[in-house]
C-alpha cells in the first residue's frame, strides 16, 4: 500500500510539472510586464517602447514598465533578457547593436542566435549622411569626387566606436574608395552639435534628430542609408540609387524574450504585437521618428534578418579592423 501510494504521489508530482507550464500560460498575464530597454531615456529605443507600450498594454489587459538598463552598447540591457526567466513577464525592445554588432567587437555572455525568442520586428532606422553646408558636394557622387582628391583630409562623426553610425561610414568608405578619418563621439548628440557647428564636416546621423536640423539648412543632406528613400526625406535619393549600389546601413528595432518561452505565451505576445505594429495610428507615430519599414514579421524572418545582419556587420568590422579601442 505504502508502494502504491509512493508511485500515485510520484506521477502526481510529474503531472503537476508537465502541465505547469500550460496553466500558466492559461492565466498570463496576472502581472505588470517588464519591458527592458538597453539604454537611457530619451533616445530613439526609447521614443520607440513609448509608442508601443500603451498598446500593447490595452491587448494583454496589463501594465507594460519600462525598465532601463544601459551600458556596453546596450548588450547589458540584451543579457539581462537573456537571463530572466521564461515566464513571459520579461521581455526586450532591442536592436542592431546588441544583437548584430556588440557580438562581433566583443565578447558577450549570450548568442543573440540562440538565447532569444523572437516575437516582432518592429521598425527600422535609417540614417541619413550630413555635411556642413560649407562643404563643397550636393550629392553623393560630389562628395565621393572631393573625398578622393583630398584623401585622409576630411573625417566624419559617429555616435561611438562599433556604433551603426560608425558602421555605416565605413561601409561607405569600402564601397566608395575613399579615406575619410573617422572621430568617435560620445553620444550622437554632441556629433550633431558640432556637425552643425562647423567642427566636423560629415556625419552619419539618425533621421529623426537630424530632421529639423535640415528643415533649418544648419545641415545638408545628401543621401539616406536605407534601400528605399525614407517616407521622413521623401527628396533625398538613398546612396544606393546615387552609384553606391547594394549600400545600406539601418538600425532594426525588434521584441524578443528569453529562450524556452512557453510555446502558449510566445504565441500570444506574437499575436498581440502583430497586432500593435500593424496598426495604421502606431505606424503614424513611428514614422512621425524617422522610422520606415513599420510591419510584423513572423519570428523565421526576424531570425534571419538577426543572422544576416550579424554576418554583414561582422566582415564590415573584420574588414575595416575595427576594435572597441579604435
Amino acid at each position: 500500500m505504502m508502494k502504491k501510494r509512493n508511485t500515485l504521489k510520484l506521477i502526481g508530482g510529474l503531472l503537476a510539472a508537465l502541465f505547469a507550464p500550460v496553466l500558466r500560460a492559461q492565466t498570463w498575464p496576472d502581472r505588470p510586464i517588464k519591458l527592458v530597454l538597453g539604454y537611457t531615456t530619451g533616445g530613439a529605443s526609447d521614443a520607440t517602447a513609448r509608442i508601443l507600450n500603451r498598446p500593447l498594454e490595452q491587448k494583454l489587459k496589463q501594465s507594460v514598465v519600462v525598465d532601463y538598463k544601459p551600458g556596453a552598447g546596450a548588450s547589458v540591457g540584451a543579457e539581462f533578457v537573456a537571463r530572466s526567466n521564461p515566464d513571459g513577464y520579461t521581455i526586450g525592445l532591442t536592436d542592431t547593436g546588441p544583437l548584430c554588432i556588440m557580438p562581433n567587437l566583443r565578447k558577450v555572455s549570450y548568442d543573440p542566435l540562440t538565447d532569444f525568442t523572437p516575437l516582432s520586428y518592429v521598425c527600422s532606422t535609417g540614417l541619413v549622411l550630413l555635411v556642413n553646408p560649407s562643404v563643397n558636394a550636393k550629392n553623393i557622387p560630389e562628395l565621393v569626387a572631393l573625398l578622393k582628391s583630398k584623401p585622409g583630409q576630411y573625417s566624419y562623426a559617429s555616435s561611438g566606436v562599433g556604433s551603426v553610425h560608425h558602421l555605416a561610414g565605413e561601409l561607405f568608405k569600402a564601397r566608395t574608395g575613399t579615406f575619410v578619418v573617422h572621430i568617435p563621439y560620445r553620444g550622437a548628440g554632441p556629433a550633431l552639435v558640432d556637425l552643425v557647428g562647423g567642427q566636423i564636416p560629415i556625419m552619419f546621423a539618425t533621421i529623426g534628430p537630424a530632421l529639423p536640423m535640415i528643415a533649418a539648412g544648419k545641415a545638408k543632406a545628401l543621401g539616406v542609408t536605407t534601400t528605399a528613400r525614407s517616407s521622413a526625406l521623401p527628396n533625398v535619393p538613398t546612396i544606393a540609387e546615387q552609384g553606391v549600389k547594394g549600400y545600406e546601413a539601418v538600425l532594426r528595432f525588434m521584441m524578443v524574450g528569453p529562450a524556452k518561452l512557453p510555446s502558449p505565451i510566445a504565441s500570444r505576445l506574437q499575436s498581440e504585437l502583430k497586432q500593435v505594429v500593424s496598426d495604421p495610428a502606431v505606424a503614424k507615430e513611428l514614422e512621425k521618428l524617422g522610422n520606415d519599414e513599420i510591419e510584423p514579421r513572423t519570428p523565421s524572418e526576424l531570425l534571419s534578418l538577426i543572422q544576416a545582419d550579424l554576418k554583414k556587420w561582422g566582415t564590415v568590422i573584420k574588414d575595416s579592423k575595427i576594435t572597441l579601442d579604435s
